[in-house]
């Protein structure tokens, strides 16, 4: 069955997510974006009466995917063990299944830090904790080092990913690893020696 049809706001949320991603907050124009959306000026600021609220309407959308992808595929995944590994894949996964949320998101992070000190509502910061959290859990349990604090674990696997996607073209041609042809077996690689850098052993895949 085919899907049924967006409504006037989801079509918005979707161009401006493609707006925000490709030019940024301040970049983005919400005259071009209701022409996308072909809703016309008025017919946008109905639904959103602000570039403001229109962001954070297209940031918590991103949250909401992030946090059903962890009820789905990270918190039945079984063992703390095998929930730590789904944690790191589901990462991978949604860079490659979202492309441009994955942009939307790297961007924020760039180009947010004024505006979150005035922020009300952080958007992303549901995910954020909750990211943290197993991370801790992993830590008690002793299957990731403790002598790296949670946030800084945090940092190391977020980081590392967002990075190896961003330069794997250049580094593709820069660097004579054959993993680097492919976006898939890039991320693949680089998902395992991330976990095996902050794990103590006994949570890396097999």
């Amino acid at each position: 069955m085919p899907s049924p049809p967006k409504s006037r706001k989801e079509i918005i949320l979707v161009c401006a997510e493609q707006h925000f991603a490709d030019h940024g907050f301040q970049g983005a124009s919400l005259s071009a974006i209701a022409r996308d959306a072909e809703v016309g000026n008025p017919g946008l600021l109905h639904h959103f009466p602000s570039k403001e609220v229109l962001y954070r309407a297209v940031l918590e959308k991103q949250a909401e995917e992030l946090m059903a992808l962890m009820q789905r595929r990270v918190e039945p995944a079984g063992s703390l063990a095998l929930r730590l590994q789904a944690f790191v894949a589901l990462q991978v996964e949604w860079m490659h299944t979202r492309p441009t949320g994955f942009r939307l998101v790297t961007r924020e992070l760039l180009d947010n830090s004024e505006r979150i000190q005035l922020a009300q509502t952080r958007p992303l910061e549901v995910f954020l904790l909750g990211s943290l959290a197993l991370l801790e859990e992993a830590q008690a349990a002793g299957l990731v080092r403790r002598e790296i604090p949670a946030v800084v674990v945090l940092t190391i696997i977020l980081g590392t990913l967002n990075y190896a996607k961003i330069v794997r073209p250049t580094f593709s041609k820069a660097f004579p690893v054959p993993a680097l042809k492919s976006d898939s077996a890039w991320m693949k690689a680089i998902a395992h020696e991330v976990l095996r850098v902050v794990s103590t052993g006994d949570a890396l895949p097999t």
